[in-house]
């Protein structure tokens, strides 16, 4: 990797992310706002000229560099698509090199049931592109966590293990569906001295997702058929009382009609 030199630059004068930026807005908060609040900029996919201190490309590492302070709140490039799963031949892929900056001590002045910071996500839009028949709950998050289950420091898979509304207004929250609403799978250990390659794919009913080229999750969703799909890559804090930050070496987002 190359050093950083502290010369912020806007994403769009970088090829490398160009696939993503043409498809996508941003999704950011306000540091330190009121849990869940945000705003978007570049709803046109026009990122030309876009540049702040939550969201550059470092001169020197060439790094995408996106940083949020504060509970619940994000910086994330929200792909503008909204895809269904089911089709057999084709199939739409995430893939990222990304390194946290140290997420463990950014984490030290929040509870210990408030310890994970989430990457990359797939999110449901509903059955149509108007929101009709929306769920607030992604197919799949790729977090980082501090403590799960005897693992330190890793990364995560987080699968909505079907398609039941479980939100507090739903009615559904204390249902068997509900209880057993999600599949939570290890990944692999954070490194942080050098990015972690994730490839996420979503076509003919299934979830893949590969760490470093090893398939970790093959997951049927026949499940979320119905539903359409949409890519966000960036930080999400789900900590309180500090600051996410990560560096995305490459982010790209394509469209195959062969199974990668």
């Amino acid at each position: 990797m190359k050093p950083h030199n502290g010369v912020k630059v806007a994403p769009a004068e970088y090829k490398k992310f160009d696939s993503i930026l043409s498809e996508s807005k941003l999704q950011i908060s306000e540091p330190n706002a009121k849990p869940g609040s945000k705003y978007e900029l570049a709803k046109d996919s026009n990122f030309s000229g876009l540049v702040n201190e939550h969201f550059y490309v470092d001169q020197g590492s060439e790094a995408l560099i996106v940083s949020m302070e504060g509970y619940k709140l994000r910086n994330e490039l929200r792909v503008k698509n909204n895809f269904p799963s089911n089709l057999a031949d084709t199939f739409y892929q995430l893939s990222a090199d990304v390194m946290p900056i140290d997420p463990r001590g950014a984490m030290e002045n929040s509870p210990s049931k408030n310890d994970a910071m989430t990457y990359l996500q797939v999110h449901n839009k509903g059955i149509d592109d108007d929101g009709t028949g929306y769920i607030p709950h992604p197919l799949l998050r790729i977090v980082y966590e501090k403590s799960r289950k005897g693992y330190n420091d890793y990364y995560w898979a987080i699968i909505k293990n079907n398609a039941v509304n479980c939100s507090s207004k739903s009615g559904n929250k204390g249902s068997a569906e509900c209880k057993n609403a999600y599949l939570k799978l290890p990944l692999t250990a954070y490194d942080s001295e050098q990015p972690t390659h994730f490839d996420i794919i979503v076509g003919d009913q299934k979830l893949v997702v590969k760490v470093d080229g090893v398939t970790k999750v093959n997951h049927d969703i026949s499940y979320w058929k119905h539903l359409l799909s949409y890519f966000k890559a960036g930080v999400y804090n789900q900590f309180e009382n500090g600051k996410g930050e990560a560096h995305f070496y490459n982010l790209e987002y394509k469209v195959n009609k062969i199974a990668p």
